[in-house]
């Protein structure tokens, strides 16, 4: 790859376009500092978002070399709820000793310079731009998704993960929305409906019932479980769960049955191998209700036990175990519904695992995400539940190339609307998100066991 450049000082206030003519070079070969596409009078924590499509690399001062893969750039820059894909980078998170330069185009010609600044001429093909990852590939904007295959370095297994493209989220956006609005007017409706529409205290019995409906919407994960009263860890059957952030619930199993306490520090187990399982319907599979209610029940059941035995040699090979999910059901769930979620989880730790196990799991609710914009980034497959994991639980290591995800399987899955729905697409969207390898069972047994 093309890796000279030289880098031209702007002698004045002029645009971008004035400038390339002065210096005979073309506006798609130069590459402008991140903060010339600031907004004008915003301040310089301002996220500036960068399409996938439009190249970006960084810039070390002192040894002169180019970052140009854009997870190597995050490295640099770490941040909360973003990645390769969704990229929006403030300028006053860019370390003093790097500047970051977004490739020009013709839409930025208008731009104008201050006086001393440093514009990089590095002339490439938009090839060359994707194969050094600068920039990727994305969907075309008249199809609302397509598929994408991609090989594990270590398997040679290939999955097929759905790519959206801006046009297609801002329509499921909107969607969501209108689905929203229909739901509130039509429970107003029927309320109305229901007294008849008449009278003072039908007015006010459907007011407060909607001010109730609101009010639950909008309160905080575990809300009927901690009554109010923000806490930084929960019990569920004498077993300690801490609450990091109040959308996440997590606990480091230790070998041996170690304790492990609620308050202690997390940052012991960071590491960059990263082995992340999902849990359910790949780990363990829960029981219909009819059944837990029989006696002696079995509330659930190991789904592979080969599986479970690839766990640690994945340990031994230095991977860090974490086994991860989304339960929003537990956002407006009370203690039978905690201990239903969480208990099983327990039990497999404590029974199958002879290593140290780390479970993450995301308890916002779906519904309630759709109007706090906080909450969106920890519903899956979006990866606001991993890059907080990253930053906060994992001391701020990002994992390497060898990290994997293990999903649902993907087998037999075709592109109609429901099949998109499902947990296989799902799971793979999300590894694709959080930047990790996406494996099924039988990929991580073929390349763990026989190995």
């Amino acid at each position: 790859m093309a890796d000279a450049y030289r880098l031209l000082q702007s002698g004045g206030s002029d645009t971008l376009a004035r400038f390339c003519s002065d210096n005979k070079v073309k506006v798609e070969d130069v590459w402008v500092p991140l903060q010339l596409l600031c907004p004008r009078r915003a301040k310089n924590d301002t996220p500036v978002p960068v399409s996938p499509a439009t190249a970006i690399l960084l810039l070390e001062h002192t040894s002169g070399r180019l970052v140009t893969r854009r997870g190597d750039i995050l490295a640099h820059i770490p941040l909360l709820f973003t990645d390769e894909h969704n990229l929006s980078l403030p300028p006053s998170a860019v370390p003093e000793d790097c500047t970051v330069f977004v490739r020009a185009s013709k839409s930025m010609t208008k731009k104008r310079m201050i006086k001393g600044m440093h514009i990089l001429h590095r002339p490439i093909t938009s090839e060359q731009a994707v194969a050094e990852g600068s920039a990727l590939v994305v969907a075309e904007e008249t199809q609302p998704a397509q598929k994408r295959t991609r090989t594990s370095t270590r398997s040679g297994t290939q999955t097929e993960t759905i790519v959206g493209d801006t046009e297609a989220a801002a329509r499921r956006r909107k969607a969501k929305a209108e689905m929203g609005a229909r739901f509130e007017e039509y429970l107003q409706k029927a309320l109305e409906e229901s007294r008849g529409g008449r009278g003072a205290h039908g007015g006010v019995i459907m007011k407060e019932t909607m001010a109730n409906l609101l009010r639950v919407r909008d309160a905080a994960p575990l809300h009927f479980v901690m009554r109010g009263k923000p806490q930084t860890s929960i019990h569920v059957k004498d077993l300690a769960w801490n609450i990091p952030d109040w959308r996440v619930l997590y606990r480091v199993f230790r070998r041996g049955g170690a304790a492990d306490g609620a308050s202690k520090t997390t940052y012991n187990d960071a590491a960059r191998l990263i082995a992340v399982f999902m849990i359910d319907n790949v780990l363990i599979r829960r029981e219909p209700m009819r059944a837990c209610l029989q006696p002696a029940g079995r509330v659930w059941s190991v789904v592979d036990s080969d599986l479970l035995s690839a766990v640690p040699r994945l340990a031994e090979k230095g991977y860090r175990i974490v086994l991860l999910d989304h339960y929003p059901s537990l956002h407006h769930g009370n203690e039978t519904a905690l201990e239903t979620k969480l208990h099983p989880i327990a039990e497999l730790c404590r029974q199958y695992f002879s290593c140290d196990v780390t479970v993450v799991i995301s308890t916002m609710s779906c519904i309630s995400a759709a109007h706090r914009r906080e909450g969106m980034p920890f519903i899956l497959p979006y990866s606001g539940l991993w890059q907080f994991f990253v930053v906060q639980l994992n001391g701020g290591l990002r994992p390497d190339a060898e990290s994997l995800l293990v999903g649902e399987s993907l087998g037999g899955v075709e592109c109609s609307r429901a099949d998109a729905l499902s947990q296989g697409r799902r799971d793979a969207e999300f590894a694709r998100n959080c930047g990790l390898r996406y494996m099924d069972r039988e990929g991580l047994k073929k390349e763990t066991l026989l190995s």
